[in-house]
């Protein structure tokens, strides 16, 4: 785990050749530079640090209240359907698609914005049946030198970070510093594509030899 001191520490090493904390305008300034590190990422990737689960049991048939946190869907809703199975998923729409459904269709859309708030309206919603939904939150951010970096690799973050005080300085090495980010980020997104690693690995085999490796 790394907190936004260790990063800060990281990021003063190269810039100014101090492993220490900066102080004064140079904290704050790096300090937002990590936090726009961290919203950039989430901003082009749904990453697994950002997956939460959420299970309400609506009362009313159509509109449901989303977490303060909410961000974005990452597969259409299901109920729990009195028989124990769950039902098939709910299909976002965008909103003035609805006039092209008709009223059996099974669907959702998402109302509101990060200031407001955001509400899913359903369609064919069963009242007080278990809804649950995976979906994408926003980063909780690095508002203390005590909190954790939330990303799985806290490099990117040192080093965006470091590009962004380049590119404010119109320092020349930026160029190669931002290269090195987005090669960071790219690997943060190809990592999210990989299969889970708990997940078990068999080995096709032949015979009495054939075996299972977890």
């Amino acid at each position: 785990m790394r907190t936004l001191q260790s990063l800060l520490i990281d990021v003063n090493s190269f810039l100014d050749k101090d492993a220490a904390i900066p102080t004064g305008t140079d904290l704050s300034i790096r300090a937002n530079f990590a936090n726009q590190s961290i919203w950039d990422a989430s901003a082009v990737a749904q990453f697994s640090e950002f997956h939460q689960i959420y299970h309400v049991d609506p009362a009313a048939l159509a509109s449901v209240p989303l977490p303060s946190n909410f961000k974005e869907l990452m597969v259409g809703p299901r109920q729990l359907l009195s028989n124990g199975q769950w039902s098939e998923p709910f299909n976002e729409i965008r909103p003035l698609e609805r006039f092209e459904k008709s009223s059996s269709d099974r669907y959702c859309y998402i109302l509101g914005n990060p200031a407001a708030g955001y509400t899913a309206v359903f369609n064919g919603l069963t009242a007080n049946a278990t809804l649950s939904f995976d979906y994408q939150r926003f980063p909780s951010g690095l508002l203390t030198l005590t909190d954790v970096c939330e990303l799985s690799d806290p490099q990117f973050v040192v080093v965006s970070t470091e590009s962004y005080v380049l590119e404010s300085r119109s320092d020349d090495r930026f160029p190669i510093k931002r290269a090195e980010s987005n090669s960071k980020l790219q690997n943060l997104i190809g990592r999210e594509m990989k299969t889970p690693g708990g997940g078990i690995n068999t080995t096709p085999r032949i015979g009495i030899g054939k075996y299972s490796i977890g």
